[in-house]
């Protein structure tokens, strides 16, 4: 086959397409001489005719075949096709034959073509409504799956609305350190944590075991389906916060921490740590999975913290024998070590899985390093009293902020004094940027700050009308929540500190933590902790 006008090598006459699909010939022409034929004209016109010429000339026509070949395939390709248009293009339900039209003037026959349409459906809406249909057919049997997973283990989607904005009388850090009393006699060197309540000795699996979540929860929100093709990680934002549990503590809680791991959060409070287990499908929760206490006495909790790998809790308070690790991955949660800091009150806690490390900043203004493998003090790093409100470690440098609002910082590889960092107002909370080299400063008047980890510079990226107890950054460092007497749970996104959204509490909000799997918040208050579920 060949398009009108161009020769056939083999002497046949050329065809083309017709209007209506079908092939037809021109008329008679005269058929083309062969290869050979043309190679003697060429011998009587040229004497000195090249040997090598009928060579090439056989190749050509070779490839001519070849090319003629091609062209008669794909002629039938185009009637197949053309096929499939005329037979896609009719209306459902009705025949071929009904389309004729024969006995129906042409209005009726329109009519009758295209009953519910003024265009044809055509063979891209046809494939695209079976295609559509495939997709729903497996996404039912997906939601089936789902559902029978659900029902075994419940997931976080017990119904609680968010909380309305009721004026609450602010819980103050000052209220908590007049009850605290920082000047009471010491323990006895044999007393330590004990446990009460907690999981039962005869169970054989231990605490620490993964729960399967949906695997949306722990898929990256920028590889989510709803994700814009330009989303990428570094602006992950969350747009939406929905509270899901309500975690009655039942006193003020001072810290809190929640593992994606098993799906267990830790509120702190003075009497001790309450464990919760978010399987359970429930708004409100009065009944904790166990209770890390402390001994009868004046001794109490101020501070706690998750190892980064979810395989035991920090927690530290004042009158206690040292800072305790609790076993997370025994069968019953027991203290598996203490950490010697006798007759000093633990403000905060940091830790890194890497070196094995552990560290806590106390009332003195001590900050002191313990080696996690053999429970041996590392080093002491001295500061003035009231000048470890709280810690932050980022690579090798130990931040600490104060009450006389300096921020410190230790470089661990050498033995020099600290950097100092005055700012304007005392300094409460401390969070470093995972990714990127920043510490985030949160003081008492209502101010955040970026404080560079690598120069002398610092750029204030927020402000609150009130004093900001605790904030954290996201996982990943995109964003971080803040906290504060402001009865608002914020969220500010890097690098400029641009407010994204505000939820309100009841009360003064005196922590938060973020989970590893960038999906929970949780948060504590007067009397209660809040879960909330993030939406990006």
């Amino acid at each position: 086959m060949t398009s009108g006008g161009y020769l056939n090598p083999q002497g046949h006459p050329p065809m083309m397409v017709m209007p209506s699909g079908s092939l037809a010939h021109h008329e008679a022409s005269p058929p083309a001489p062969n290869y050979q034929g043309i190679l003697d004209q060429l011998k009587k016109q040229f004497p000195r005719f090249p040997p090598h010429l009928p060579e090439q000339v056989e190749s050509i026509y070779s490839l001519l075949q070849k090319v003629q070949q091609g062209l008669q395939d794909h002629q039938k390709q185009v009637e197949n096709f053309l096929q499939i248009v005329e037979t896609c293009s009719q209306p459902l339900g009705l025949q071929a034959g009904e389309l004729s039209g024969v006995d129906k003037p042409p209005a009726q026959q329109i009519d009758a073509r295209l009953p519910w349409d003024s265009e044809p459906q055509l063979w891209q809406d046809v494939l695209t409504q079976q295609l559509w249909q495939i997709f729903a057919e497996a996404h039912d049997k997906v939601d089936q799956l789902r559902r029978k997973r659900t029902e075994q283990v419940p997931d976080l989607e017990g119904q609680n609305p968010e909380p309305g904005y009721f004026g609450a009388e602010p819980y103050t850090e000052d209220t908590l350190d007049s009850q605290e009393g920082s000047t009471e006699p010491d323990m006895a060197p044999g007393m330590m944590l004990s446990s009460v309540a907690q999981e039962p000795s005869g169970r054989g699996c231990p605490f620490l075991k993964p729960i399967f979540w949906d695997p949306e929860d722990f898929e990256d929100t920028w590889k989510g389906p709803d994700a814009l093709p330009w989303q990428f990680k570094k602006v992950a934002v969350p747009y939406r916060m929905e509270k899901r549990r309500t975690l009655k503590h039942g006193e003020p809680v001072l810290a809190t921490a929640v593992s994606s791991f098993t799906r267990h959060v830790f509120t702190c409070g003075r009497g001790g740590v309450k464990v919760w287990s978010l399987v359970r499908q429930m708004a409100e929760d009065r009944f904790p999975d166990s209770h890390l206490g402390v001994p009868a006495g004046r001794a109490y909790l101020r501070t706690c913290l998750l190892f980064p790998n979810s395989t035991a809790l920090l927690t530290g308070g004042h009158n206690l024998p040292g800072v305790s690790v609790w076993d997370l991955m025994a069968p019953a949660l027991h203290v598996r070590d203490e950490l010697p800091s006798a007759s000093l009150t633990c403000q905060a806690l940091a830790a890194t899985l890497e070196d094995s490390l552990a560290f806590a900043s106390f009332t003195d203004g001590t900050v002191r390093i313990w080696d996690l493998r053999d429970q041996s003090v590392v080093r002491d790093l001295p500061g003035p009293p009231n000048g470890a409100k709280s810690i932050a470690v980022k690579d090798q440098n130990v931040w600490v902020g104060g009450l006389d609002a300096c921020l410190r910082c230790w470089d661990l590889r050498t033995a020099k004094e600290p950097l100092e960092y005055q700012f304007e107002s005392q300094i409460i909370s401390l969070s470093p940027n995972p990714r990127e080299d920043w510490v985030l400063v949160g003081t008492a008047n209502g101010q955040q700050w970026l404080q560079s980890t690598l120069r002398d510079k610092k750029y204030m990226v927020g402000c609150k009308d009130s004093t900001i107890l605790s904030l954290k950054f996201s996982p990943l460092g995109q964003w971080w929540v803040s906290v504060g007497m402001d009865n608002l749970v914020s969220i500010y996104s890097m690098p400029t500190g641009a407010m994204v959204f505000q939820v309100p509490e009841t009360t003064s909000v005196m922590c938060c933590d973020v989970s590893l799997n960038n999906r929970l918040i949780v948060t504590g208050s007067r009397d209660h902790a809040s879960v909330y579920q993030i939406t990006y």
